[in-house]
């Protein structure tokens, strides 16, 4: 019977279906971008489509302040004949201010309405506005969706960033209460503006705590191994070498003294590849000049790996879930580190050891 009454609700018969109303296409604007700022109402909504019409016609761009996400969605379906659809939106953007004040409505609409999806990526706009970025590069004749898809199809080659999603968000902050996501500055004039990427936004209990910079952000990327554009110049006999790091490995382990949690041990193992170097550099037949060049490589990266650590430890956030890692390394000890972990972490003894492999040099000697 239950299953009988399940498929007339969704063939539509008995007057009354579960899913959205079918439309057809050409009769919808297809939103791509969604961005969130604090109003005097309670939040800002700003929505915008990629390029229309093959790039001939520019993002259409709405916006509503409402005093939640869903009714500021529901009030710009009177913009137009056409019906906004916001199935297709694969960016959530945040502005500063609102990310500070709280992102559990913005994340939880996402969680809860039919039409979006968990897997959209989620960015914060530091120092600015979430209507103001996808306005700016709507005037600026292309789309925050267009961008912002670029940007995460070349995170490889951007040493300080990575896409994260809201479901990766969530699913961070209900396990261990903190998290992290891409941080994006506007930049550029009238005409001609742009996004760039900004290190991270470090986020605990759903709410903007701070960012991690350059070689902070450079370290969240070594403890997760995420390292593919990561260059280091590191001074040579000669001149200078620029070495490419290509892989990381990273181990933690927790320190307990008769059944306290006394610490932590962070162990880095860092692969480079030299991608410049003099026309003198010849590591095969240098021992000493490639061991110089790794323990220069691995003194950088543990530096880098200390200012993510010592960020974590100043706001009393780990935004790596570093408890879960570190009771892998000894799940026999996993009841009693996570019992210790919240009081103990922000004044907890962490030890960081970096090993650096350099394999191979391009077109170096």
């Amino acid at each position: 019977m239950t299953l009988a009454v399940l498929c007339l609700s969704l063939t539509g018969c008995g007057g009354q279906s579960w899913l959205p109303e079918g439309r057809e296409l050409e009769n919808m604007v297809l939103m791509r971008t969604l961005g969130v700022d604090r109003a005097e109402e309670g939040v800002m909504v700003t929505a915008a489509s990629a390029e229309q019409s093959g790039g001939e016609q520019p993002a259409v761009v709405y916006s509503h302040s409402a005093g939640t996400v869903s009714a500021a969605c529901l009030a710009m379906q009177s913009r137009g004949s056409a019906y906004i659809f916001y199935g297709h939106v694969g960016q959530l953007l945040s502005g500063e201010d609102l990310a500070a004040a709280g992102l559990e409505e913005a994340l939880g609409y996402v969680e809860r309405d039919i039409e979006m999806r968990l897997d959209t990526e989620f960015y914060v706009v530091r120092g600015g506005n979430a209507s103001d970025a996808i306005t700016a590069l709507s005037e600026s004749g292309t789309s925050a969706s267009e961008r912002l898809e670029s940007m995460a199809g070349d995170a490889g080659l951007m040493a300080a960033s990575m896409p994260r999603t809201v479901r990766e968000l969530l699913s961070d902050t209900a396990r261990c209460g903190a998290t992290f996501a891409p941080a994006l500055t506007l930049t550029g004039k009238e005409g001609d503006y742009d996004l760039a990427a900004d290190g991270y936004a470090l986020l605990k209990d759903s709410a903007l705590i701070g960012f991690a910079e350059r070689d902070a952000a450079l370290g969240i990327n070594l403890l997760l191994g995420r390292v593919e554009a990561d260059v280091v110049e590191c001074p040579t006999k000669e001149g200078t070498a620029a070495l490419r790091v290509v892989g990381a490995q990273t181990k933690i382990s927790p320190v307990f003294e008769k059944g306290t949690l006394t610490g932590l041990t962070v162990q880095c193992a860092v692969d480079a590849s030299v991608a410049q170097g003099s026309e003198n550099l010849d590591l095969e037949h240098s021992p000493e000049e490639q061991k110089a060049l790794e323990t220069a490589l691995a003194q950088t990266e543990r530096e880098r790996i200390v200012a993510a650590l010592t960020l974590f430890q100043t706001l009393d956030a780990d935004c790596l879930d570093l408890c879960r890692k570190a009771g892998m390394s000894a799940p026999w000890r996993w009841a009693v580190l996570q019992d210790q972990w919240g009081e103990a972490f922000s004044a907890l003894p962490i030890r960081v050891e970096v090993t650096a492999s350099i394999r191979r040099g391009y077109d170096i000697k």
